[in-house]
């Protein structure tokens, strides 16, 4: 099925919604897992919801160390001595009963033993020289109530909840938590083979001397550091001259090999784009001009079971349609679950103007006022060739394509770099 035809739009552009919809609803998720060692997990796209085996905390302890008593011991128009009795040392815990009017010593993630239902820290007592007793003074005890400093079996995880979901991408804090389950590996989906090329015969790669009209290629360096983050396992297919019949058996070869191929240039309306060609010659073209602003040129589509995504080629437009465009696509195929990425309202310090009619993103960086709090400052360049822009920028802010212009002062949408790579 040709999504052009489904949206009837030979004659307009796509706009954003539409095309992520188009894309996403075509996209088969990877299927295939292994089982890898938590040290092995970061970063991997989990394959099975992971079940907590094990109540967190396991037992009632102490969030503070100090003594486990009980709170009716406690006198609030006198001080009160008690004796020490024991201890509670974290992976030591008391063992017995605690007689009322008696207090063990407990440290953090101490077990609290049966009997006491508080704990005082022991900043709040007087100790014995030999820490044989507390005193508690009456205004502290007044303040201490039944429950205080105590952890309770469970308030954090509860055995037989869903820990972990499918689909979600593991970071530290996620592996740390398996670990805290006792569990040694987990099941992830495999990782999403993706073959990158850039095109044009004024590509050269760094290190040489460039002849006259040509210039460095820088794309490849965007797009391949962006998918070794996501932990895509990336083929580099280096620069492909405008050439047809090489195009056509390099991208054939990919495609055979790959899940998804990734390039930069060629899919705009010049001669000499010929990528959104060949992808029609050997698949299809489900689409390839978005209302999007700078990188209206994006074709989709797919070569046998590969997912062919074609990038602008100039850089600034590389890296917004990776990241608004691409992004998506790329996680949900990896078995991902993908999500909008984070919108933070920020005062613009500059003012624009544009036509409406294609959604827009421009290049920003972030100031705090005391008295207007953050602040977008504008890049010096709107070109989307200005790669220095991007180096510069720590993140975008996003135009609608109602949208006419921004005033001095005015609210606008600020999507930091930080919740659109991967970190």
């Amino acid at each position: 099925m040709n999504e052009i035809d489904c949206f009837g739009v030979h004659d307009r552009l796509l706009t954003l919604a539409e095309a992520l919809t188009a894309a996403l609803h075509r996209i088969q998720p990877l299927r295939e897992t292994v089982s890898v060692p938590l040290l092995d997990a970061y970063g991997r796209i989990l394959a099975a919801d992971v079940v907590a085996r094990l109540d967190v905390p396991p037992h009632d302890n102490s969030a503070m160390d100090g003594f486990a008593l009980y709170r009716g011991d406690l006198q609030t128009d006198a001080a009160t001595r008690l004796p020490v009795v024991g201890q509670s040392l974290a992976g030591h815990p008391y063992v017995g009963t605690v007689p009322p009017g008696t207090v063990v010593r407990i440290t953090t993630g101490g077990v609290m033993p049966t009997g006491p239902d508080a704990v005082i820290m022991q900043e709040q007592c007087a100790i014995a020289p030999d820490q044989s007793w507390i005193e508690v003074v009456p205004a502290v005890a007044a303040r201490l109530q039944p429950g205080e400093n105590i952890r309770r079996c469970g308030e954090d995880v509860q055995a037989g909840t869903v820990l972990l979901p499918r689909g979600l991408r593991l970071r530290p804090q996620d592996v740390a938590l398996a670990a805290g389950q006792g569990i040694a590996a987990l099941e992830v989906v495999r990782p999403l083979r993706v073959a990158v090329a850039s095109t044009g015969d004024e590509l050269h790669a760094p290190g040489v001397a460039l002849p006259t009209g040509a210039i460095y290629e820088s794309n490849r360096y965007t797009l391949i550091g962006f998918l070794r983050r996501l932990g895509c396992a990336v083929t580099d297919l280096g620069i492909l001259r405008d050439e047809r019949a090489r195009l056509l058996t390099a991208f054939q070869d990919a495609a055979a090999s790959h899940d998804v191929v990734l390039t930069s240039g060629g899919v705009s309306v010049g001669t000499a784009d010929l990528v959104k060609d060949v992808i029609a010659e050997l698949g299809e073209i489900a689409f390839w001009r978005l209302a999007i602003k700078p990188g209206k040129p994006v074709a989709f589509g797919q070569i046998q079971d590969c997912m062919v995504i074609g990038l602008p080629g100039n850089p600034v437009s590389v890296m917004v349609t990776l990241l608004m465009f691409a992004r998506l696509l790329l996680l949900k195929r990896m078995g991902a679950v993908p999500a909008e990425p984070l919108r933070l309202r920020v005062t613009a310090d500059f003012s624009f103007r544009c036509k409406p009619g294609r959604r827009e993103w421009l290049r920003v960086r972030l100031r705090n006022d005391a008295t207007r709090g953050p602040l977008a400052s504008l890049y010096r360049s709107n070109s989307s060739g200005a790669l220095s822009s991007l180096s510069w920028a720590e993140g975008l802010v996003e135009l609608p394509e109602d949208c006419s212009g921004i005033a001095l002062g005015d609210t606008v949408d600020y999507l930091p770099f930080s919740s659109l790579a991967v970190e």
